[in-house]
């Protein structure tokens, strides 16, 4: 499994690849937000326009203000991109599917959390697709906010399905809380090999009723709001 194996991913197997076993897919959720950028480049110039008046020595012999244009404009410029590049960091998201269930958040140890097979509903395993430019996550609605967890970033394809709440990566399966919820993870790409490698971890671990997951594929299309409860 090349694809997919970035060294957060290659750390995530050597921690946790003794409870969950073998790394079977990973599935990257990503956007971009280019509509940001040219207000971070905004904002670096006034940031820069406020250096250059906080900035001034009091001599009457200083050079006046913007008196280096071309070193305003890069400054500002770079000043406004480091902060949309900060922006990235919460742009790209992956989920790890390993032989005894889901990991995500890895990249932090005390985030990373899982959710093994035996706690998944198979027969609330979906895929649905919205039309295009659309975020599929935001047409999925339940009663109560708390109960939907988003595991992706953005995607017109989302798979869902309905577990006990997830556990603390390296939490024993044993003492795994049982209140139920959402889990949604949002690709721009069909994710049928992420719900192929799902159903196989489920009908391998026996969990009861895994079959019914077959319902999963095809994605259902969706063009407004759905319930999920």
């Amino acid at each position: 499994m090349a694809d997919g194996r970035t060294w957060l991913v290659r750390r995530a197997e050597r921690l946790y690849g003794p409870q969950l076993g073998k790394l079977q897919h990973s599935e990257l959720s990503w956007h971009v937000s280019w509509k940001l950028l040219p207000w971070f480049v905004a904002a670096g110039f006034v940031f820069g326009a406020i250096a250059e008046f906080t900035g001034q020595p009091t001599s009457s012999r200083a050079p006046g203000l913007f008196s280096n244009l071309p070193l305003y404009v890069v400054a500002s410029l770079l000043t406004g991109l480091l902060l949309w590049a900060l922006t990235l960091l919460w742009s790209f998201r992956r989920l790890l599917v390993f032989e005894r269930g889901l990991l995500y958040r890895y990249s932090q140890k005390h985030a990373a959390r899982t959710i093994f097979w035996q706690d998944i509903a198979p027969g609330t395993l979906r895929t649905v697709v919205a039309p295009e430019g659309t975020d599929a996550d935001r047409l999925l609605k339940t009663l109560a906010a708390g109960d939907k967890v988003p595991l992706g970033v953005r995607g017109r394809y989302a798979v869902v399905f309905r577990a006990k709440d997830s556990v603390p990566a390296g939490t024993s399966s044993e003492h795994r809380p049982t209140a139920p919820r959402f889990f949604t993870f949002t690709t721009h790409h069909s994710p049928d090999q992420l719900v192929m490698t799902i159903q196989r971890g489920l009908a391998a671990a026996g969990v009861p009723d895994a079959a019914a997951s077959a319902r999963a594929l095809p994605p259902a299309v969706v063009s407004s709001a759905v319930a999920l409860d």
